[in-house]
C-alpha cells in the first residue's frame, strides 16, 4: 500500500477518534450517575437545549462556539474537546503501530484503551468506575483471544496447540493483574481503587501476564511518586486507572514495533 494511502487511513482513523472520544464524554459523565448513554441527546446542562448537529462536531464544534451554549451562552469545559482530541491521537497513534494487523489486532486494542481511559476520567471527577463500564471489555477479553490467539502475538507458551494457547494467556494474564490489582487494593487508603483492580485485570486478559506486569510496576512507581510528594494538588494528581491506560498504550505500540513493525516506521 503506497504510504500516502496509508497517511489518509490514519487522518480518517484521527476523525473517527474524535467522534468516539465525544461518546466517551457522554459515557464519563453520565455512567457514574445512572442515566442512559443513549437517550436523551446531548443537551446543555444549564438551559436543557439540544445540541445541535453542527455545534457536536468533535474538536471543532467547541472552537466554533467560543466554549459557550448557543442557547444560553453557558461556558463549556474545555475539557470535552481535550478528550475528543486526546482520544483521536490515540487512534491515530496506535494506527501507525499496528496498521499491518489493522483488522484484528487494532480495534481489540483501542477497546481496552478506551475503557481505561473513561476509567481514568471517571476517577478524576471524584467516582469510583462502575463494574459495568468493564463488562464489555471483559467479555471481548475472554472471548476474542479464544476464537483468535494471534490477538496475543508475545505468547509465552509457543508449543501449546493453538486452541490452548488463547485460554492459558488469558487465565495468566488475569491471574497475575489480579494479584497486582490485589496488592493495590489492600495498600491504597480508602476510597478502594476499584477502576485500578478492575483494569489489571482486563490489561491481562487482552495482552498476557508479561505485559501486565510492566504495566503494573510502572503505574506502582507513578503512585508511589504522587504519594511521596503530596504537595500535588488533588485535581492536577494523576488518577491510577489515567496512569494504567497511558502506560498500557506505551507497551502495545512498544511490542507493536518490536515485533512486526509497520511500514510507517524504518
Amino acid at each position: 500500500m503506497p504510504e500516502s494511502a496509508v497517511w489518509l487511513i490514519v487522518l480518517w482513523l484521527f476523525a473517527v477518534g474524535g467522534i468516539v472520544g465525544s461518546f466517551l464524554n457522554v459515557v464519563v459523565y453520565r455512567l457514574p450517575l445512572g442515566i442512559s448513554i443513549v437517550y436523551p441527546p446531548s443537551r446543555c446542562p444549564k438551559c436543557g437545549k439540544h445540541i445541535r448537529w453542527f455545534d457536536n462536531v468533535p474538536i471543532f464544534g467547541w472552537i466554533m462556539l467560543r466554549g459557550r451554549c448557543r442557547q444560553c451562552h453557558d461556558p463549556i469545559s474545555v475539557r470535552y474537546p481535550i478528550v475528543e482530541a486526546v482520544t483521536a491521537s490515540m487512534f491515530a497513534r496506535l494506527a501507525v503501530a499496528e496498521l499491518p494487523q489493522f483488522l484484528a489486532i487494532y480495534p481489540y486494542h483501542l477497546l481496552l484503551l478506551c475503557t481505561l481511559l473513561c476509567a481514568g476520567l471517571i476517577e478524576y471527577d471524584g467516582h469510583r468506575p462502575p463494574l459495568r463500564l468493564f463488562v464489555p471489555a471483559l467479555l471481548v477479553g475472554v472471548v476474542a483471544p479464544l476464537v483468535w490467539p494471534a490477538l496475543r502475538p508475545l505468547t509465552m507458551w509457543p508449543d501449546l496447540p493453538a486452541s490452548l494457547k488463547g485460554a492459558v494467556d488469558g487465565l495468566a494474564g488475569v491471574a497475575v493483574g489480579a494479584l497486582f490489582g490485589g496488592i493495590a487494593w489492600g495498600a491504597m487508603p480508602s476510597p478502594k481503587p476499584l477502576g485500578l483492580l478492575l483494569g489489571l485485570i482486563c490489561v491481562g486478559l487482552f495482552l498476557g501476564f508479561p505485559a501486565v506486569a510492566v504495566v503494573a510496576v510502572l503505574t506502582a512507581l507513578i503512585e508511589l511518586t504522587q504519594w511521596l510528594l503530596g504537595r500535588v494538588s488533588r485535581r492536577l494528581r494523576i488518577p491510577s486507572s489515567l496512569s494504567l491506560g497511558i502506560f498500557t498504550l506505551g507497551v502495545i505500540v512498544f511490542a507493536a514495533m518490536t515485533t512486526s513493525g509497520s511500514i510507517l516506521w524504518p
